[in-house]
């Protein structure tokens, strides 16, 4: 059992090691300069890791470039890296399409390719690129250089380097602080938003309070706990009002008068059924006394 073990880990790590260390495997590479009318001028078989030398090219010719994958996997991309060889360093990537059959190709015609092929007679070095998700290593192939001529007439005009450097310095102005209102106007206007209340105290004073109802509710337990839930939840509601208006944000203020607006109304239905039931009490005790 051992031994099967010994051996089963073996072949494990073996197989492990050689998916780790597969790479893609391409042949048949061909690189072709022709002219507008299809005459072939270069004809490149490349075998890796053979460089091409350099290459030259007008304006109006157009770029084959052929080749095989000899993996079952396909690539997830097949492209061709052009680097300009000068300051710009101008970068141009042109995809190549797969087919099932692991070939693969591109025609790049340069007077409809990209723009920066027609800046002027430049040198660019080319990179062959293959690589996808099941394979871990990429395949890298420096072809050579090719150098594209510019056109004879009417270049495309070379958008102007950008330069970066430091811009001006921003100097943020705060707005001035908000003037407040005259103290003496502010206090004018609070004593008319008290005097309603002194008024209620000045009219209770005259009239009197009757305590009856809580001395009869000091005998009912439940009944005075829900009504100092109620008038607790109500005086809540107003300091919940007066902290909105000096300093509480709008969102809190919605959660604790949701919390609250529950409890007085859960509260105030048993007082009111309370005060209620004391009402039918007086009038059944009136119409048995008359």
């Amino acid at each position: 059992m051992a031994k099967f073990r010994s051996l089963l880990l073996v072949t494990l790590l073996a197989s492990l090691s050689t998916v780790i260390a597969e790479s893609w495997k391409v042949s048949d590479i061909n690189l072709q300069v022709a002219s507008r009318d299809g005459t072939k001028k270069i004809d490149h078989k490349l075998e890796y890791p053979q460089v091409i030398d350099e290459l030259t090219a007008s304006s109006t010719d157009s770029l084959k470039f052929t080749f095989k994958i000899q993996n079952t996997e396909r690539p997830h991309q097949a492209m061709v890296l052009f680097q300009s060889q000068d300051e710009f360093q101008d970068e141009i990537m042109v995809a190549a399409s797969v087919k099932g059959s692991g070939k693969g190709r591109f025609e790049l015609e340069f007077a409809k390719a990209d723009p920066k092929f027609r800046y002027g007679t430049r040198k660019y070095s080319m990179t062959f690129l293959v690589g996808g998700p099941k394979i871990d290593e990429p395949f890298k192939y420096k072809l050579g250089q090719i150098e594209v001529q510019g056109p004879s007439s009417n270049p495309p005009t070379r958008p102007t380097r950008v330069e970066y450097k430091a811009r001006p310095e921003i100097y943020h102005q705060f707005r001035a602080d908000q003037k407040l209102i005259n103290t003496a106007i502010s206090g004018t206007f609070t004593l008319l938003v008290l005097t309603p209340f002194a008024a209620l105290f000045l009219l209770w004073g005259q009239l009197g309070i009757n305590f009856a109802p809580l001395k009869a509710l000091a005998h009912r337990p439940l009944d005075l706990i829900a009504a100092v839930v109620f008038f607790g939840s109500i005086t809540g509601i107003e300091f919940v009002f007066y902290s909105y208006w000096t300093h509480v944000t709008l969102f809190p203020v919605l959660q604790y008068l949701g919390v609250l607006s529950l409890v007085a109304f859960i509260s105030g239905r048993s007082v009111l059924s309370t005060v209620q039931e004391r009402r039918l009490q007086r009038t059944e005790s009136a119409k048995k006394s008359s």
